[in-house]
Order: structure tokens, then sequence, then C-alpha cells
């Protein structure tokens, strides 16, 4: 079995983008802040951003198994506080895990911790 120990999640669904544009909006409009529940992307959805990329790529280099994490670049620890990290830990790992959960064999979920 070959393992890719270190892979992101680098195709999300612009939806990932479009909610943190708004949580990061909210910092200074409070008003702006998107709920948890805002951010709707359906397995589709991630089907669709995994399968021609990440997915392809493995078969292509035949990795069996990737160790699966948010996107490193997306982390931004140094924007606001521990909650606005913590909310956007939570979103971002919970796609992963979604990611691993409809390719059970092929995506072992990691998590990004809030600082």
């Amino acid at each position: 079995m070959i393992i890719d120990c270190h892979g992101h999640y680098t195709t999300a669904p612009p939806a990932l983008a479009t909610w943190r544009d708004r949580q990061i909006a909210g910092l200074t409009d409070p008003s702006a802040t998107p709920a948890h529940a805002d951010l709707n992307i359906s397995d589709d959805e991630l089907r669709e951003t995994i399968e021609p990329n990440q997915l392809r790529l493995m078969d292509e280099r035949g990795i069996d198994l990737t160790v699966f994490s948010p996107r490193a670049s997306f982390m931004a620890h140094h924007i606001g506080d521990f909650q606005t990290s913590s909310t956007w830990a939570a979103i971002c790992n919970e796609l992963c895990h979604r990611i691993s959960q409809l390719y059970p064999e092929r995506f072992a979920p990691a998590a990004m911790l809030p600082q």
C-alpha cells in the first residue's frame, strides 16, 4: 500500500472561500458574520472537486490512501480571535471528514487546529 501522508484539500468548492470572506468581513461588521449553517456544499459538489483532481492524481501516481487535511494557506490563524479560528477549523475539518466518508478507502482525514 502506498500512502501519501501529506495531502491538502486544495480544490474545495468556491462556496468555502466565499463563506470565509464573509467571516473575515464580520470581524469589522458583525452583521456580516455568516452562521456555520450558511455554508451549503453538497456531496455531489465534493465529488466534483475530488474526482478530477486529487483522486485522479492519486490514481495516476499509484497512491492508495491520502492523509487528507484542510488547505494550509486557508488556515490563516492570524485572522480574528480563537473563536474565529475555531469555527473556521471546524468547517474545514468537517469537509475533509465528509470526503473521507465518501471515499473511505482513499482518504483518511487529518485536522487543522485553531490557534
